[in-house]
């Protein structure tokens, strides 16, 4: 995934002073915020902008997606989630940060495929090898057990017990945000084609003015033309 941030007078896409400069007040003067990219980081982004109370009356925020919102990986990850497998490693406190997000924003956008389960390591195996069978006898497998799982299988390992392992169907989260939402933030259908900058007021600095991007109908036809969004705060988050 690709994840930058231009904003403001910013010659560095990943300064301090960049994200420093998108910090906002109630009182600041409306912001025209551009995501770039409609999978399920750049709706995030884009949704908790919108839910902000620093973010000035007026702005607005836009989500360039090319086909269709959560139309690539967004749409087609398997949404499986575990609270502790970052444990001990430099995103552990993001593991945990990020999955318990999960099932408080799942109840707040009303996304009904959100689920707590357990996850079993199942190994393939050969004829007589029975290892569903053996794990349907452990006291700690059995009850974890799935109905369908049979067939020539191995050993079967817990991986999870339901209480730091949970799934979501991405795309329904992807578009529950864009929901709730509402009109704080649109949607528009389009391949980017760059920035409009201008000069800044720091000597060799540039300001971002503007996203240029090509058209795109429901039907998927593009445009020939290319038309540009108002941006002060440009944000890309495409895979």
């Amino acid at each position: 995934i690709i994840a930058l941030l231009w904003i403001g007078s910013s010659t560095s896409p990943l300064s301090s002073h960049a994200f420093s400069s998108l910090s906002m007040s109630a009182a600041s003067p409306p912001r025209n915020i551009v995501v770039v990219g409609g999978g399920i980081q750049g709706t995030s982004v884009a949704y908790h902008l919108s839910k902000s109370s620093s973010l000035p009356e007026n702005s607005k925020i836009t989500v360039l997606e090319a086909k269709a919102p959560a139309s690539a990986a967004s749409g087609k990850g398997g949404g499986f989630m575990a609270r502790s497998w970052g444990d001990g490693g430099n995103t552990q406190q993001l593991h945990h940060l990020a999955f318990d997000m999960y099932e408080t924003l799942a109840e707040e956008v009303g996304c009904e495929t959100y689920r707590k389960l357990p996850v079993l390591s199942v190994r393939p195996g050969f004829s007589g090898e029975g290892g569903a069978k053996k794990a349907r006898k452990s006291a700690a497998l059995g009850p974890l057990m799935p109905d369908w799982l049979d067939g020539s299988v191995g050993p079967i390992q817990p991986m999870g017990y339901g209480d730091d392992t949970a799934q979501i169907t991405p795309s329904e989260f992807v578009n529950k945000m864009i929901e709730k939402a509402g009109d704080m933030i649109e949607v528009r259908l389009g391949t980017c084609e760059g920035v409009e900058t201008e000069q800044g007021s720091d000597r060799g600095a540039r300001r971002i003015t503007g996203v240029k991007y090509t058209p795109r109908d429901d039907s998927g036809t593009a445009a020939v033309h290319v038309e540009t969004i108002p941006a002060d705060a440009v944000i890309v988050s495409a895979g």
